[in-house]
């Protein structure tokens, strides 16, 4: 991540809005945020973390966070943050807020995030830093953003959280396959208990029992064919026999059906008669009959259509005359109706007038009231221009009396540097002082054990040496004791007659007399002690006194360093003192430069005051120009407008046409309105009066016409069909005489019989085609019949044997069918388990392997190998810097729990927890490690450039150390890396070209310049 921008305000101490462009800053690789203990320096970091995640580490969300992170002088709170991260992808997260009414409430923390795409920000769905950083909240405090207190949290985490920090921050879950391995497991030990189950039912099934079961079945097919063959030579004498009595029962069936229809010959008969006699009747008299009917019922209506059409006639008529009564009556208004149109026209010009007159009277008052407001403005512009004057002349007088305000700053900034170097001195000769004090406390040590602090190494060895002898002495003593104690054992145990252990004699003349050598040995064993302690002393000593050496080595070093120092700054403030070039006032008494510098001050207040006056009165006069101009422009366009209305009042009169305006002077507007409106609603009415009586006047003509036309036609319809019904009569009559009917009665008797000619035709046709065919199918039948050989006894038997037989094949089929489905089943089944078994023995190998992989990522061991592998790696490049950093005394190193010990190679390179470091030696370790995991993170991301802030530590480090450090901060330029220091040490702010300075003022809050 690179950090581009950031503003905060009201965050903390911060009131205002400050900005800081990091595009500047960064350019270097390295810059620094520098400011007093309080001023703000650190809520700079926690704005970025808060901006990014919605965290911060001084308070969480119980702890009324919104209220107390806001500046209790403002009253909103807003942090923008701005930022490429690790693909060069370039972010704005903002977290914004505000004060509601109540003091100590305030609105939900609202975040946002944007992309930067196709130049403009574009919102993200997740306002999560993380899925742009790929750094959780808390690794995001290990590596970039390292606040006050948390430095050295990376360096001395517990084995298990630091691992859950390299997973993270490595991707390192992907080695987690413990719960894969054992989802693996437990789904294959479900297939082989799927699989154990399904073998279960295939214990009867096997090679034997199919091979039997094949054998059983060909010799069922073998008897299977042969009742087949005996089956179809039954089934074929069954079906002639059965054919032959069916056709005997046949023949005597169409016999009894042929009588049946012989008895029915005479009622065909009678229907053949009645048929001809309706056909004949029907053929001659229907048509002329139905037309006679016809024609009367037509004629019948044609006479009830002219009686209607007489009335219409007489009713339309009495319509019209009624019409015509009317249209007379309201003839001399419709004539006059272009004059009454006149008259509404003449109104409206009236009406106009009378509101034009209204509006002349409004302007005639408006003119009267704002003549006297044209003379108030105008004497009001004549005082404010006397006024002017008198201001101008005496601010005039006053700039002529005004100093050089450039050599009055020149002189205090003289004052500023002089007391900055008195300053410096001061702190110098102070720090010299203590390091006085410091160097004769350290020679003291070397005082109070009588040595010199050159030669010491020489004296301590002469002891060390004389212990050595010591040692040697004692140890030839210690001997020669032992070797008496082992002879008075001998001594005591030997008997006479016994052979000697040493020399083997029998006999033993003059033994060794044996004293007890106990004492002598318990006084060695306490001397050795002795010797031992005082050693021991002597190297603790040794230790201590090259301590103080190399302290008073390091302190004569800055000591002198200081005096330089001091001599550089006695030789500036002689330099400055030369710059001092103003007699009126003396290098040591600032004060009366101080009283000068406050009564220029007070006459430049009144001058600004002046101008201020000023200023105000030629805005006053202008106002007052401004308002007069606009005054007479209105009373201007006041006069004018009566003019037009004048105009427009004499334009309308003259275009009367019909109505004078004498006449109608004393009318008001509604009063005109109300007489226009009579006469609009006299012409609307007789408009459509007339014209509806005259449109019902003329389509009642019309209709008249149309019933005179219909009567007519009516009338010549009614004598043709009487032309046509005597016609028809006269027709009928000769038909009768021919036929040989007395009467019309006798032919409708006949032709209304309920007769349906067609059904009774198909009916006769029937009957005749029945009897031929019944007759044609006996003489069949009787060929048929005469040489088959039937009886009835032969069919029994046949009928006995067919079933029989037709049985056992059933029978037979199903046994053969049985046992082909179960040698089917047999070898499906034999083929399941084969398969099965296969399946299994995959199985069982894939369980023994699984087990072996889940032996092995058991309790995230691969992970934490894993994790132990990057962890080395970071001890490996951390130390590169520092070894440096300790001048090659101390290296960091993994234990077996995947924490971080120290290798001291001052002792022998024994290990140590990374807890016994001092504060210096801890920055120095955790400064180094986050280097490390920072170019880690770096690699891992392919960023070009990485960045990480440190918020702490400098103060714990001396002089030689900071230079060390800062070496290694400096280097990091070549690096391609970027990074940021928050402290509060002068002698970095000296050293960091690139920086940014925050200063808190008590009543404006904290400022960044």
């Amino acid at each position: 991540m690179l950090p581009l921008y950031l503003s905060i305000e009201g965050l903390y101490s911060y009131q205002n809005k400050q900005e800081i462009d990091f595009s500047k800053l960064t350019e270097g690789g390295l810059f620094g945020i520098f400011g007093n203990v309080g001023s703000g320096k650190s809520s700079i970091l926690e704005a970025i973390s808060f901006a990014l995640y919605g965290e911060t580490e001084r308070l969480n969300k119980q702890e009324k966070r919104a209220y107390n992170m806001m500046n209790l002088k403002s009253d909103n709170a807003i942090i923008d943050f701005r930022f490429l991260n690790f693909e060069g992808r370039k972010f704005r997260f903002i977290a914004q807020w505000k004060r509601k009414k109540r003091f100590e409430e305030t609105t939900t923390i609202e975040r946002f995030a944007y992309e930067w795409k196709a130049e403009n920000w574009i919102p993200l769905e997740s306002t999560d830093g993380a899925a742009v950083t790929n750094l959780s909240y808390p690794n995001f405090r290990r590596t970039i953003i390292i606040p006050q207190g948390q430095f050295k949290e990376f360096l001395e985490l517990k084995g298990k959280d630091r691992s859950d920090m390299m997973k993270e921050i490595f991707f390192l879950n992907q080695y987690d396959l413990g719960p894969k391995v054992g989802m693996l497991q437990a789904d294959n030990n479900k297939k082989l208990e799927n699989i154990n189950g399904a073998l279960t039912g295939f214990e009867e099934v096997s090679v034997e029992i199919l091979t039997s079961k094949k054998e059983e079945f060909e010799l069922a097919l073998l008897n299977l064919n042969l009742i087949k063959d005996e089956f179809e030579q039954v089934e074929k004498s069954y079906q002639q026999l059965h054919v032959a009595r069916e056709n005997r029962k046949v023949l005597a069936a169409k016999q009894q059906e042929l009588q049946a229809l012989y008895a029915q010959k005479a009622q065909i008969q009678q229907y053949e008669k009645e048929l001809a006699e309706y056909e004949s009747v029907s053929q001659h008299f229907k048509e002329h009959i139905n037309n006679l009917h016809s024609l009367t019922y037509h004629k019948e209506l044609l006479l009830g259509k002219i009686e209607k059409l007489k009335d219409a006639k007489g009713q339309l008529m009495i319509q019209i005359d009624d019409t015509d009564h009317k249209l007379a009556g309201i003839r001399a208004d419709y004539d006059s109706l272009d004059t009454f149109k006149k008259e509404v026209d003449d109104f409206k010009l009236l009406i106009h007038n009378a509101e034009l007159q209204a509006k002349r009277t409004e302007l005639e008052s408006r003119i009267e009231k704002g003549s006297p407001i044209i003379t108030q403005t105008a004497a009001r512009e004549q005082q404010l221009n006397a006024d002017l004057n008198n201001e101008e002349q005496q601010l005039a007088k006053l700039k002529d009396e005004q100093v050089n305000i450039a050599e009055l700053l020149a002189i205090e900034r003289w004052y500023q540097i002089n007391d900055q170097y008195k300053k410096q001195s001061a702190d110098i000769e102070h720090k010299l002082q203590t390091l006085e004090m410091e160097l004769e406390s350290h020679r003291l040590k070397f005082s109070e054990q009588e040595l010199s602090p050159n030669n010491w190494q020489q004296a301590l060895q002469h002891k060390f040496t004389a212990f050595d002898n010591a040692k040697l002495l004692w140890s030839k003593k210690e001997s020669e004791v032992r070797l008496k104690q082992e002879l008075s054992h001998y001594i005591s145990n030997l008997k006479h007659g016994d052979p000697c252990p040493l020399c083997g004699a029998m006999e033993h003349p003059q033994p060794m007399h044996a004293d007890d050598v106990s004492a002598e040995l318990q006084q060695l064993q306490q001397e050795h002690v002795q010797l031992q302690q005082e050693e021991d002393a002597l190297r603790t000593l040794q230790q201590d006194l090259a301590n103080v050496a190399t302290r008073i080595t390091e302190k004569n070093n800055q000591l002198l360093n200081l005096e330089a120092d001091l001599k550089a700054v006695r030789s500036q403030m002689e330099q400055h003192d030369a710059t001092f070039v103003w007699p009126v006032f003396e290098r040591e008494n600032r004060s009366a430069f101080e009283l000068q510098k406050a009564a220029i001050q007070e006459k430049e207040n009144l001058i600004k005051n002046k101008e201020n006056t000023i200023k105000s009165l030629r805005e006053q006069l202008q106002l007052t120009k401004d308002n007069l101009v606009k005054y007479e422009r209105s009373i201007d366009d006041l006069k004018n407008q009566r003019l037009l209305i004048d105009g427009s009042i004499n334009q309308n009169i003259q275009q009367l046409k019909v109505l004078r305006t004498v006449d109608h002077n004393l009318n008001t507007v509604q009063e005109l309105m109300q007489k226009s409106t009579l006469v609009q609603e006299k012409i609307a009415t007789t408009q459509q009066q007339f014209t509806s009586w005259n449109e019902a006047n003329i389509l009642a003509k019309n209709q008249l016409a149309s019933i005179l036309g219909q009567y007519t036609e009516a009338h010549e319809q009614y004598i043709a069909m009487s032309n046509q019904l005597q016609q028809i009569q006269g027709t009928i009559k000769g038909l009768l005489k021919t036929f040989m009917f007395d009467d019309i009665t006798q032919v409708k008797s006949i032709l209304e019989k309920p007769m349906d000619s067609n059904g009774l035709k198909k009916h006769i046709q029937q009957y005749h085609i029945q009897v031929s065919s019944i007759g044609d199918r006996i003489q069949e039948l009787h060929q048929l019949t005469r040489d088959d050989r039937y009886t009835e006894q032969l069919f029994e038997d046949t009928i006995q044997l067919y079933k029989f037989k037709k049985e056992e094949q059933a029978l037979q089929l199903t046994l053969t069918g049985a046992l082909e489905k179960e040698l089917q089943r047999l070898t499906l089944e034999l083929d399941k388990k084969e398969l099965l078994l296969t399946e299994f023995n995959k199985l069982s190998a894939r369980k023994e392997n699984l087990r072996l992989l889940d032996n092995m990522f058991k309790g995230n061991g691969f992970v934490n190998y894993v994790s132990s592998i990057h962890l080395a790696r970071l001890c490996e490049v951390a130390n590169l810097r520092f070894h440096r950093l300790t001048k090659n005394q101390l290296s960091l190193c993994i234990n077996d729990n995947n924490e971080f010990e120290v290798i001291d190679y001052l002792n022998n390179g024994f290990k140590r927890s990374v807890k016994t470091l001092s504060g210096g030696q801890g920055f120095q370790a955790s400064l180094c490690l986050a280097l490390a995991l920072a170019e880690s993170i770096q690699s891992l991301n392919k960023s070009e450039r990485n960045f990480f802030f440190i918020d702490e530590g400098f103060g714990t480090q001396d002089t030689e150390s900071i230079n060390t450090v800062f070496d290694t901060l400096q280097y990091l330029q070549h690096e391609n890396r970027v990074v940021g220091i928050i402290s509060h040490v002068e002698e970095l702010k000296e050293r960091i070209p690139r920086a940014i300075t925050v200063v808190k003022d008590p009543e404006k809050g904290s400022f960044i310049f």
